[in-house]
């Protein structure tokens, strides 16, 4: 039983790196333009989130494939590349029609960016536990 424990302990883990000092190098140092990069960040991945499972639920791979390249740039910029590649390999996929792959490929990724977004609520002071992924507006589902 105890190895079962640490088995599910492990799957649901995920680690995300980011650095948030090298952003804030790139970032000239300047701690409030850091701050203000992050709010919209938190403010517009969700929108993005949202934008890319409809397009995928939709069978929309040229929205999917925009989403998701919106999604890799601004997680490049932030300097989150492991889930940055993530996105990258979602717009591939979605570039090929292929939203299947697009679809599995999401769930993992949903995950990854949630972590981020907690993370990131965190480390600037704001509850992690706020709803991180936009709900579908379509209500119940």
């Amino acid at each position: 039983m105890e190895e079962e424990s640490g088995s599910s302990l492990a799957l649901s883990l995920i680690h995300i790196f980011w650095d948030m000092g090298k952003t804030l190098e790139a970032l000239g140092g300047d701690e409030k333009l850091l701050h203000e990069v992050i709010e919209i960040f938190l403010e517009e991945v969700p929108k993005h989130m949202a934008s890319l499972r409809q397009a995928i639920a939709q069978g929309n791979a040229e929205a999917a494939e925009m989403a998701a390249h919106t999604l890799k740039g601004e997680l490049g910029y932030l300097g989150i590349s492991e889930v940055s590649r993530k996105a990258r390999e979602l717009e591939e996929v979605a570039h090929k029609s292929d939203l299947q792959s697009a679809a599995s490929i999401y769930t993992g990724f949903e995950a990854e960016i949630s972590e981020v977004l907690i993370s990131m609520r965190r480390r600037i002071g704001i509850r992690p536990d706020q709803e991180l992924v936009a709900a579908s507006s379509g209500g119940s589902q």
